[in-house]
């Protein structure tokens, strides 16, 4: 049944992090094909949950194809649900520049420049993403990696031994190490052995690349009548089996279990179709008209929601709609704007129409396109300039010129 969703909501909420709320909130950041993998692992072992995925879903279970955990899904989730204070703007900056090995290799300068902050400001919130799992993250690369394994598991001595004696390690020089270091020659062995318990590239588990193809849409957009329609994507048949006898106290914490399984998805389902009206309402022209994307970011969802920014950004982030039977992530729906103003949308389409028209002899340089915008009456930074150029994988003016002459 093709659903209106027509909602008012002037209410805010207050979230007190207890236990159960965490987990609630873990349910609302996973995507459908991880839940649903998560729903038929738990229904195999839970004698009162009764879990049949719908067609789409059953699709990709039967592929067998198992994605691996998100490094930036894993991330905010330790951020939004610490009970620390921290800096969310700087917070934000470091996570989504992490590399393909999750180091984090910025220059300082334009770091500061970019987040408007102090040094001091910015290395606390990177000391405290450096201490998420896993541990090694968002070091400056594998050796950096390693110290901060080895300081966090207590191992001093090896710590010292890697910041200090690289050359000496090199070289295999051990007894230097142990004369400087006044500690026996077979304890220098030991340490090297706690060296070779940490991993240089601890985030080699996780998925640091965003893909599409094997993602499952959350709903799907249709035009009917110059109206738009969001009908969800149903996760399939999750049902509770329980006859009316005395249960065991083991018995009844798998009940509980069902039963938490049932209310966390239905919170869900329900917490992504209000949040994605308000969204595609803010973004309706966009559908019906092929107009730019509108300016719109996490806070105005979250005022006209009543929800926290980090609940709408959880419950958003790695989410896909479906629209003319194409998937696009709805993450894509939000725009914000440049520091003077123009949107990222309008900037990232002129872009576009400006090197489909340049001389392909001389191609333009990223400068050359931030004067040309301005022509145009919108602002943007060269360093901008180059981040939305790689989004639309765009080479740059060298190469481009280089695939021309072939």
């Amino acid at each position: 049944m093709k659903q209106d969703l027509i909602y008012t909501h002037t209410y805010k909420q207050t979230l007190h992090m207890t236990t159960g709320l965490k987990s609630h909130l873990e349910i609302l950041s996973k995507d459908r094909q991880t839940l649903s993998d998560l729903l038929y692992n738990v229904s195999q072992n839970n004698p009162f949950l009764e879990y049949t995925p719908s067609q789409d879903i059953q699709q990709y279970l039967e592929t067998g194809i198992s994605n691996k955990p998100s490094l930036k899904d894993e991330l905010y989730l330790q951020l939004h649900t610490s009970t620390k204070k921290y800096n969310e703007p700087i917070a934000n900056y470091i996570i989504e520049s992490l590399d393909s090995h999750g180091f984090f290799d910025q220059d300082i300068h334009t770091v500061l420049s970019d987040l408007k902050c102090t040094k001091a400001q910015f290395e606390e919130t990177l000391s405290f993403i450096q201490t998420f799992e896993p541990i090694g993250v968002a070091a400056k690369n594998s050796i950096d990696s390693l110290m901060i394994q080895l300081k966090t598991k207590g191992y001093t001595v090896a710590y010292t031994i890697l910041k200090n004696y690289s050359k000496e390690l090199e070289e295999k020089d051990f007894y230097t190490i142990s004369e400087s270091l006044d500690i026996p020659y077979e304890t220098v062995f030991d340490e090297l052995a706690h060296m070779q318990e940490c991993n240089p590239f601890p985030c080699s588990e996780y998925d640091t690349e965003s893909t599409t193809n094997l993602a499952l849409p959350e709903f799907t957009i249709e035009i009917d009548e110059d109206q738009l329609k969001i009908i969800p994507k149903e996760m399939g048949n999750l049902s509770l089996h329980c006859e009316e006898v005395k249960l065991s106290k083991e018995a009844k914490k798998y009940l509980n279990e069902a039963k938490f399984y049932i209310d966390s998805i239905n919170r869900r389902n329900k917490t992504i179709l209000l949040l994605a009206n308000i969204l595609i309402t803010h973004q309706k022209n966009y559908f019906l008209f092929q107009d730019d994307l509108k300016e719109c970011t996490l806070k105005e969802i979250a005022e006209e929601s009543g929800y926290s920014i980090s609940t709408v950004s959880r419950t958003l982030s790695d989410k896909y709609y479906e629209f003319n039977d194409h998937m696009y992530p709805v993450k894509d729906l939000f725009i914000s704007k440049t520091h003077k103003g123009s949107s990222k949308d309008s900037i990232q389409k002129a872009i576009q129409l400006l090197i489909e028209v340049e001389n392909p002899e001389n191609p333009l340089q990223d400068e050359e396109i931030v004067e040309e915008l301005k022509n145009m009456e919108l602002y943007a930074s060269r360093r901008t300039i180059s981040k939305y150029r790689k989004e639309l994988n765009i080479p740059n003016s060298k190469q481009r010129k280089k695939a021309r002459l072939y």
